[in-house]
């Protein structure tokens, strides 16, 4: 008796993962679920749909009334054997994917070698590619960028600097309705789907891969938060869209900052989801930390994966924990468990007793002047301290008033943790917890290359200048997602192509 409980419980869980996992890919809460039955004459609370799906021993009527408010036209799914096992249009290997119940996400083991596949060689369209910090972790994942788009001209000479194979579309001239017009190079507003694609040496349908983070300052913590609404940049995830529309990749990557997931900025999100809704798209998206990724940085990113054929892509299981608790914690919510060893956080003197000695030389070394009396003031400040530790006397003006409430300002870093963000002005100490946590000085732009996680034979140029300037070095590797979290993401695309 107890045998068949037990089957009947993993049957409930199956089909409770099945909508929960159609509800996270759509993109659509409990009490959204509420509204959306309503419409079609089902009347659920939040509560009774929190209550049924807790269950998970709802009716079939139940789970088809939820699939047709939430407009899914399709579920595929089959089983495997007699004991209640399911496979929701997985097209996976049961042992190396997991499903997290409080997350509602599916992880795969990326440290797990996998010897299936096909030899199909692995093509990425890359836009906003900035300094190349993503497709560097996709090149190493086994994808081959194959052309790109960008309209700094300084990335851009790191790009050719570092990878002149790249492909940089640079055409200053376009054809509109028989007569040519003038464009900056690299704006993608200006570029049409099919002429990226002949640029590229493709054909509709045969990229493997589409990926890019529209510029994230609309929608950061930072600045004024402007989203959509900001004029200069808010709207260039519709452009996003539009190419991968167009090129209909295998798989498309979207990058961006973790508060594109506010609710202010809600319509951005829920535009790219319902663009996609009802293709051959499945949709997860998701908050990553690089830190659980073997970055020495705890910096949040959104990323959204779209992937032909697969109804809930995977994310790369963490590789790295922040403590055992941590780690057992997040073993102990998969399903079926994982045998995944634990790693510890790469910290701050992990990564700075890498650097050789005369990296300094390098001519995209920069480093922040600082004054007598900044240092001074730096000599207080212990590890994990901000300027909340400087008596009143030596503290600025606008640190005085205790309107300032930053709790990164003029902060020495611990170096047995990882870096907070390296955001684009992480050489200023004034700007967060970027005092070096040896020496009275900031971050110069090879430590913050390093904490990026950037290996060390990419060099940061400026257009037609030796040496870097620091503003553009900053922005360069401050804006680049690490390449150690593109990898272990695009190991997951890979795998999920490839099976």
């Amino acid at each position: 008796m107890k045998t068949h409980c037990g089957h009947k419980n993993r049957w409930n869980d199956t089909i409770k993962r099945m909508l929960k996992a159609e509800l996270v890919r759509k993109g659509v809460t409990r009490e959204q679920l509420s509204a959306l039955l309503a419409d079609i004459g089902i009347k659920e609370t939040k509560a009774s749909i929190d209550n049924k799906i807790g269950r998970g021993t709802f009716s079939a009527a139940f789970m088809i009334q939820c699939l047709c408010a939430i407009g899914c036209k399709s579920l595929t799914w089959e089983t495997e054997n007699t004991t209640g096992n399911l496979t929701i249009n997985r097209g996976r290997q049961d042992d190396i994917v997991h499903y997290n119940e409080k997350t509602g996400l599916y992880y795969l083991d990326i440290s797990r070698k996998y010897s299936g596949g096909n030899s199909r060689k692995l093509t990425a369209i890359s836009l906003f590619t900035g300094a190349g910090g993503l497709d560097i972790g996709l090149e190493k994942a086994g994808f081959q960028t194959i052309a790109c788009v960008e309209n700094d001209i300084n990335c851009i000479a790191t790009l050719k600097h570092n990878r002149p194979g790249w492909k940089i579309f640079e055409s200053t001239v376009k054809i509109e309705k028989g007569i040519q017009k003038k464009r900056v190079a690299g704006d993608i507003k200006e570029i049409e789907t099919e002429e990226l694609l002949e640029f590229a040496g493709l054909k509709k349908g045969e990229a493997s891969l589409v990926v890019g983070g529209a510029p994230c300052q609309p929608f950061s913590n930072i600045g004024k938060k402007e989203g959509r609404n900001d004029s200069k940049n808010g709207d260039l995830f519709l452009e996003f869209v539009k190419m991968v529309k167009g090129i209909q990749p295998r798989a498309f990557l979207f990058e961006n900052v973790a508060g594109i997931t506010q609710q202010k900025h809600s319509e951005v999100l829920k535009y790219m989801i319902d663009s996609f809704s009802g293709s051959e798209y499945g949709l997860s998206y998701s908050i990553l930390n690089a830190a659980n990724y073997g970055v020495a940085q705890k910096r949040e990113r959104f990323f959204l994966i779209g992937i032909k054929g697969i109804s809930a892509p995977a994310f790369p299981m963490p590789t790295h924990f922040k403590d055992k608790n941590n780690y057992n914690n997040f073993v102990k919510e998969l399903n079926p468990g994982s045998k995944v060893k634990y790693k510890p956080w790469v910290t701050v003197r992990d990564v700075l007793l890498t650097l050789p000695e005369e990296y300094y030389k390098r001519p995209d070394y920069a480093v922040m002047n600082i004054s007598e009396k900044v240092i001074e003031r730096m000599k207080l400040i212990k590890e994990g301290e901000n300027f909340k530790a400087l008596p009143l006397t030596m503290r600025p003006d606008c640190w005085k008033n205790g309107k300032h409430q930053g709790q990164d300002t003029f902060g020495r870093l611990n170096a047995d943790q990882p870096s907070v963000t390296i955001r684009t002005a992480a050489y200023n100490p004034a700007k967060g917890m970027y005092i070096h946590p040896f020496e009275n000085r900031g971050l110069n732009t090879i430590e913050m290359a390093a904490l990026q996680g950037f290996p060390y034979d990419w060099f940061f140029r400026c257009s037609e200048r030796e040496k870097i300037t620091l503003v553009s070095g900053g922005r360069q590797i401050g804006n680049a997602v690490p390449p150690p979290l593109a990898n272990a993401i695009g190991l997951a695309i890979r795998k999920q192509l490839t099976l």
